[in-house]
């Protein structure tokens, strides 16, 4: 009976070193869950961070994108109207050209009819 009981207790003994083993062994594969489950965790985090950061980027240069495009429309518009305004000052220039070499050449016509006529006056004072 006694060896009966040693056997018996033996065996409880195996059995508890056994399960103590178990529920060590299920205590370190809970805290490898709970580490591998807090890394996850921050993966995501930096993961998330890195789109939120990537979509600001984005916006960012979509925004800068949009303003240089509104500046070289700007520039062009500008650049348009300088040249019309300068299109615009070469004809006036040609048209005041244009007058003054008409007034010249009545200006030398008239002076040259009245050298004529002052020419005539001369000549017939001295005669």
């Amino acid at each position: 009976n006694q060896e009966q009981q040693a056997h018996r207790d033996k065996a409880a003994a195996e059995y508890k070193a056994g399960f103590d083993k178990l529920m060590v062994d299920t205590a370190e594969q809970q805290a490898q869950f709970d580490k591998a489950t807090a890394d996850a965790a921050e993966f995501k985090a930096g993961y998330d961070k890195l789109l939120a950061d990537s979509t600001e980027r984005k916006a960012q240069y979509d925004r800068e994108a949009a303003a240089q495009h509104a500046y070289a429309e700007k520039l062009t518009a500008d650049a348009a109207e300088l040249k019309a305004g300068y299109d615009k000052y070469a004809a006036d220039a040609a048209e005041y050209k244009a007058g003054y070499d008409k007034l010249l050449v009545d200006s030398a016509e008239q002076q040259a009819q009245v050298g004529i006529g002052c020419g005539s006056l001369r000549v017939a004072r001295f005669a």
